[in-house]
């Protein structure tokens, strides 16, 4: 296996774009060389292509896109995203498009308005072309969506069309969520760039819950630069642009736990390649000594994020349980009504003990690299995969970032390495993670 990523593969015969950045739609647009349109219709031109193969998309508003694309070709460029288009998760409300929480319950549902992270983008002048197929809910019982790579494969879920739709050239720029692993999974198997921000940096109103003390938001992108786009959009304009960064002395410490004997030999390659390689470039790697804090966390994580989603959904299972998948109603749900008031209190205060315990760890360590997942996306559309690589870093409420660097040695489907930083050091990770995504793929 070679430590080096070609987004370049074939859906039914047809070769699929290299992934465009916004960052390089921006450029173009400040300089006058594109206008909005031309940007949006070829993102449009793309749909065309691969979305009959694909299923990517819940609901695409084309001629809505024209007209907001229409009016910004008469304006002066402002706004991080000003004529970027981009995706949105379908458990993300939207007050112009349809919004179906991944389930046949809410057919024809229409939000009165949108939900927070949508109106910044608009705000920021970036282009919102439609909403993408999530899973159930955004639990675990898969959409229609197939993996860009290989269409007999998952995407992985719960954003799955996000994912999807960014690999394919069909947006430069899509929101996910994840509560587990529902971003950094999904961007691993399909080849892109994923982002889990630090728990509550983003605004989640307007996103469906699913368990607040976990849900935060995502992004998937095609190059690191334009996760800085996205954070000026919808925080402020005070977040630092990328600046080159050394990894002279850099501390990375290597997690092999709690889930490296599950990882496949290729991913267990690619971490021991991708150290090599860093450490060639002048950083210090090491193994993480987590100082006990993987013993208990998966019991955790179980107790609250059973207990609030079955409680999430109380309205649904009160109406229509029976419309409920039997994975939805058998899984996370009924793992909730397990679990006891006092024991749910128990685990989220053991978890932010945890945290606070971690926070003294990654004071002596810059970035953590893991795999992104066990494995690249396993074949078959009736499961999005597992998120068990992800687990702890959503309970520990970290910023992950997975970066496409490797092949899978059977398959040649991507393979993504986690990058994983101290909570509240989103910025400073990004920094890191394109550093490491330059030495790994230079």
């Amino acid at each position: 296996m070679e430590i080096k990523l070609s987004n370049l593969t074939e859906i039914n015969g047809l070769t699929k774009p290299t992934g465009t950045s916004a960052l390089g739609m921006k450029l173009a647009l400040s300089s006058g060389k594109m206008k909005p349109s031309e940007v949006l219709e070829e993102c449009i031109a793309n749909i065309d292509l691969y979305e009959e193969h694909l299923g990517a998309w819940a609901y695409i508003n084309i001629d809505g896109a024209r007209e907001v694309a229409r009016e910004l070709d008469n304006k002066k460029p402002s706004g991080a995203l000003f004529g970027i288009p981009f995706a949105i998760k379908d458990n993300i409300d939207t007050f112009d498009m349809l919004t179906e929480y991944g389930t046949d319950i809410y057919l024809g549902y229409q939000p009165g308005r949108d939900a927070a992270c949508v109106a910044g983008m608009r705000s920021s002048n970036g282009v919102a072309l439609g909403k993408t197929i999530c899973t159930e809910f955004a639990h675990r019982h898969p959409g229609k969506t197939a993996n860009p790579w290989n269409i007999e494969h998952t995407p992985g879920g719960s954003s799955s069309g996000s994912a999807a739709a960014v690999a394919s050239g069909m947006v430069p720029i899509a929101i996910g969520t994840q509560t587990t692993g529902s971003v950094i999974r999904p961007a691993a198997y399909c080849g892109v760039i994923g982002y889990k921000p630090t728990y509550g940096d983003f605004n989640i109103s307007g996103v469906l819950a699913n368990t607040p003390s976990f849900d935060t938001l995502g992004f998937f992108t095609n190059c690191v630069d334009d996760l800085v786009l996205i954070r000026k959009a919808l925080l402020d304009e005070s977040i630092p642009e990328i600046k080159k960064l050394s990894l002279k002395g850099a501390r990375v410490a290597i997690a092999a736990k709690p889930y490296w004997e599950e990882a496949c030999a290729s991913s267990q390659q690619m971490i021991e390649e991708a150290a090599k390689v860093l450490k060639d470039a002048g950083a210090d790697v090491f193994a993480l000594e987590d100082q006990g804090v993987f013993e208990n966390l998966s019991e955790w994580n179980i107790e609250v994020s059973g207990y609030e989603f079955a409680r999430t959904l109380a309205h649904e299972r009160r109406l229509a349980f029976n419309k409920l998948s039997k994975i939805l109603r058998d899984g996370r749900m009924a793992d909730g009504f397990r679990v006891a008031f006092s024991s749910y209190q128990a685990a989220k205060k053991n978890l932010e003990l945890l945290r606070i315990k971690f926070d003294g760890v990654l004071n002596e360590i810059d970035f953590i690299i893991c795999p992104s997942a066990q494995s690249a996306a396993p074949k078959g559309l009736d499961s999005t995969g597992s998120a068990d690589f992800n687990m702890a870093w959503t309970s520990l409420h970290c910023p992950v970032i997975s970066l496409p660097v490797a092949l899978e040695k059977n398959t040649g489907l991507p393979l993504g390495l986690q990058v994983v930083g101290a909570r509240n050091s989103d910025d400073r990770l990004i920094k890191f993670a394109e550093a490491v995504f330059k030495c790994l793929t230079s």
